[in-house]
């Protein structure tokens, strides 16, 4: 790919850099960004290459640390994508290399499944800018990296100015002086007065005798980090005269192998402005409430909290009706409402909380009429609906103004993260949206129609409609086939949970496991499938008996009493442990602390294991060789376009070839046609299943096409 983009394909990103195009020498367009993705999955590698060339990015692939630490001098990236678990090199000692080699500052975003904060911190102290987890979003993927991009360049762009403000200071200090590794005073540079710490009359010859034993050993530890590191540091302090007292900054600059310069700055004064400027820029000045702009400052830390931890929040916002503009506008009304909903919010637990963690800064104001808060480490949804309704409450009685008492009704939005989005500026305009909605439609609380579990279920009576439904015979399980490629005998049908609702007939599957795990019924509804596809399993008849899979969500595959879940459900329907495959994601498996010895459990009892969407990019070759693993699934994504999508065909290949080199079978997934199932199968598939076969059928269905001769 040329360097330079086009003129009609420019990139999202317009600072990143410039190149001038040939036809027109007075023309400047934007370079397009380099990306170098180094990571030692070829699946992973090729979809980052060929997403990102397509977004207009210039690419560049490495598989290991040592082989991106050789190409990036040659490549000089604007942006490394680095995985953390490699073979040959952890990604995290390719950070701290390729930082040590490079002469350019780039940034470092480490893409990774491994989520706990231990290692995150590792990669951040090695260097790294950012993260991003797998299972990559790829629709999202790119506007991530732009938004990256731009900020690294707002970023540079700050560390430039500060730069001229450091020089200035070494030109025109309130005072400086050149100081050895030990503290003595080499030369005073300057000193404008006689109320800064040194007086140019006054030879001092080491920082002790001018600042004190104490004081002068922050300043050492300050010149020996400088010196260490080679970057620019600041120390405050206060020095009291005469009764008063003065703050002061001092600025510590390399100055040569041993030396530093110091430069010392009365900055009492703009502590004051600085405070002023911070209350104008973040703070209301009616109500003292915190505004939108550091309520995004704190709703993004939030957000990367739940992110890190895989929580879960959800962001409020709030406006009242019957409210006039006057009352807006006066401040006695302002400073009742925003008191009352500090009240309200007065020992929530779930607060977000802001500024110094004083409950009444919970609530931040965006506009005169609209209020925002974020609920965090949210179990349940029925937990935000009583914090909503807790403030309904709380303005049940009238507000006292100038002119008189009035009688407001909130008008509540919720959208929640993940189910909602995963950026904040998309969660919080689904919560606004939601709040509209709710000011439409008379309600006092509302949540985003994305939401589905809330907005089609009563969210007090969701958790009760999901019980009666596993005892009422609402579920049932519909079951698709899998085929052995070679033979055509079917090996394994899928259970797949169905819900038909007596009043809105088949609910989205989709919905009903965001239901479940919102109210804390994953567990039960993953016991009932387990047992019923057992027990339906026992009653098929005939000589092709295959196994039945049944899928584990997190929540499930992370129980200590796993293993002891399936010997009950085996043992009450009589079924043999060969006739069970267990499948879950690699995402699942990843993110569960005993995953292997919970697999080795499970296979020691004598059930199948299968790794679904396998090439989703979660799981390195290093990793999965550790797994006690039956059989790999190709992900449908891969198989849509087959056989005319060539990177797909390549990515089936290597999928298929990993499996058999490591003693597994791989199974397809979503395969629909003819040309599809030939390619797979010219490629030593073992098994696959999808609507070219046989689209799932219901228990009472799925009898009758197993006892068939002959399978489509």
């Amino acid at each position: 790919m040329s360097h330079a983009m086009s003129e009609q394909q420019p990139n999202s990103i317009s600072d990143a850099g410039y190149a001038r195009r040939p036809d027109s020498p007075t023309v400047v367009v934007p370079a397009a960004p380099r990306v170098m993705v180094v990571d030692d999955d070829p699946a992973i590698r090729l979809l980052m290459r060929e997403t990102l060339a397509e977004a207009g990015f210039e690419v560049s692939v490495a598989s290991c640390g040592p082989e991106a630490i050789d190409l990036c001098p040659a490549f000089e990236p604007d942006l490394l994508l680095l995985d953390i678990n490699m073979p040959l090199m952890s990604g995290i000692t390719a950070c701290t290399e390729i930082r040590k080699a490079s002469e350019r500052n780039f940034p470092i975003v480490m893409v990774t499944s491994v989520d706990d904060a231990v290692s995150i911190q590792r990669a951040f102290d090695a260097g790294a800018n950012d993260f991003i987890l797998k299972p990559l979003n790829w629709p999202l993927f790119q506007r991530r990296l732009d938004s990256i991009l731009a900020e690294w360049n707002k970023s540079q762009v700050l560390d430039e100015s500060n730069n001229r403000v450091r020089l200035l200071e070494k030109v025109a200090p309130e005072q400086a002086m050149l100081v050895s590794r030990s503290g003595t005073i080499i030369e005073n540079l300057k000193s404008r007065s006689d109320t800064t710490p040194i007086n140019a009359k006054t030879r001092y010859k080491t920082l002790d005798e001018v600042f004190g034993c104490d004081l002068a050993s922050r300043f050492k530890q300050k010149i020996s980090g400088v010196l260490k590191t080679r970057r620019h540091n600041t120390l405050e302090f206060e020095i009291s005269k005469h009764g008063m007292s003065s703050q002061f900054e001092a600025q510590f600059l390399v100055d040569g192998r041993d030396r530093v310069i110091v430069v010392v700055q009365d900055v009492s004064d703009d502590k004051q402005v600085e405070s002023d400027i911070y209350d104008l820029a973040f703070y209301d000045s009616i109500t003292d409430l915190p505004n939108d702009h550091l309520f995004e400052r704190i709703a993004n830390e939030a957000l990367i909290d739940a992110s890190l931890h895989e929580g879960s929040l959800a962001i409020v916002s709030l406006c009242f009706d019957n409210i006039s503009t006057e009352d807006l506008a006066d401040r006695r009304t302002m400073l009742a409402v925003a008191d009352r909903l500090r009240n309200c919010l007065d020992n929530c637990d779930s607060i977000r909380q802001m500024g110094d963690g004083d409950s009444a800064a919970s609530v931040a104001q965006a506009d005169p009429n609209r209020f925002l808060f974020v609920l965090h480490n949210v179990e349940t949804l029925n937990d935000v609906n009583a914090v909503c309704h807790r403030i309904a409450e709380g303005f049940a009685k009238p507000v006292i103004s100038d002119s008189g008492s009035i009688t407001i009704s909130p008008r509540l939005g919720v959208a929640a993260f993940p189910t909602d989005g995963r950026s904040l500026q998309t969660v919080q305009h689904a919560a606004h949206s939601a709040m509209h909605e709710a000011q439409e439609t008379g309600q006092t609380v509302c949540f985003n129609s994305q939401a589905s579990t809330i907005q089609k279920f009563d969210l007090v009576d969701g958790a009760a409609e999901l019980r009666r439904a596993m005892d009422d015979g609402q579920l049932e399980l519909y079951y698709q086939p899998r085929l052995s490629m070679p033979d055509g005998t079917v090996t394994c049908v899928e259970a797949l949970l169905r819900w038909n609702h007596p009043m809105r007939g088949f609910v989205d599957l989709q919905e009903v496991l965001q239901l479940a795990k919102s109210t804390g019924l994953i567990i039960p509804l993953g016991d009932w499938v387990l047992r019923t596809a057992c027990e339906e399993a026992r009653r098929w008849q005939g000589t092709c008996q295959p196994r039945v899979s049944v899928n584990l969500s997190q929540q499930e595959f992370a129980r200590e009493d796993l293993a002891r879940r399936v010997i009950e459900a085996l043992d009450l329907a009589g079924l043999d442990p060969g006739r069970i495959d267990l499948e879950f994601t690699e995402a699942v498996l990843l993110r569960t602390r005993n995953g292997l010895a919970d697999l080795r459990k499970l296979k020691d009892l004598g059930v199948g294991l299968v790794l679904d969407d396998f090439g989703t990019g979660h799981t390195s070759l290093g990793s999965l060789k550790h797994y006690p693993i039956d059989a790999l699934k190709i992900d449908r994504s891969f198989v849509r376009d087959l056989p005319d999508s060539q990177d797909d065909a390549v990515i089936c290949e290597v999928i298929i070839t990993t499996a058999h080199k490591m003693g597994m079978k791989a199974v397809a997934e979503g395969v629909e046609t003819l040309a599809q199932l030939e390619f797979l199968k010219a490629r030593a598939c073992d098994e696959f299943q999808g609507f070219y076969l046989c689209r799932p059928l219901p228990a009472n269905e799925i009898g009758g096409f197993l006892s068939k001769p002959e399978k489509p």
